[in-house]
């Protein structure tokens, strides 16, 4: 093997013992540290045919994570996307990762989070912050305004 593959390969294993990447990462990182194209695609083809890269598992690790944090899959998606991977990857990645979503539990979870004892809920400005909050995750109106005002029927009740 080449010198300059071998080094390559070795940046890559390296960069993927910390974390999954992307191919695309993968190719950026390597150019950063002006390794020549050669180098780089053979590096890269020898990383998949050991199956140490690969988008697939990349886009579902990505995905989850993102997910675990609160956004909304295709926000998720997008974000993926920026980051390069492929993507008939992404796809299968996301209709698995949309197959098990509850985007109502998921906006609750986070609401109590934010907010666990729902002491400031009343206040007009903190009802905002939170549907701001919500819609930034990446979830759409009518989930937001349903479980804002879910919340809201509930801290009335109690009250009563």
């Amino acid at each position: 093997m080449n010198p300059d593959i071998k080094a390559a390969y070795s940046v890559a294993l390296r960069m993927l013992t910390r974390r999954e990447h992307c191919e695309a990462e993968v190719r950026q990182k390597l150019e950063s540290r002006n390794f020549d194209d050669i180098a780089i695609d053979s590096a890269i083809e020898e990383l998949k045919n050991y199956g140490y890269l690969n988008d697939s598992r990349y886009a579902e690790a990505f995905l989850r994570y993102r997910m675990q944090r609160g956004e909304a899959p295709w926000m998720a998606a997008a974000k993926a996307r920026q980051k390069g991977v492929e993507a008939l990857a992404l796809q299968v990645a996301l209709d698995d990762a949309e197959a098990s979503y509850d985007g109502f539990q998921v906006c609750r979870e986070l609401l109590s989070q934010r907010d666990p004892q729902r002491l400031r809920h009343d206040d007009e400005r903190v009802w905002q912050r939170h549907a701001r909050f919500l819609r930034n995750k990446g979830h759409d109106a009518a989930t937001i305004l349903r479980i804002l005002n879910e919340t809201d029927l509930k801290l009335h009740e109690e009250e009563e």
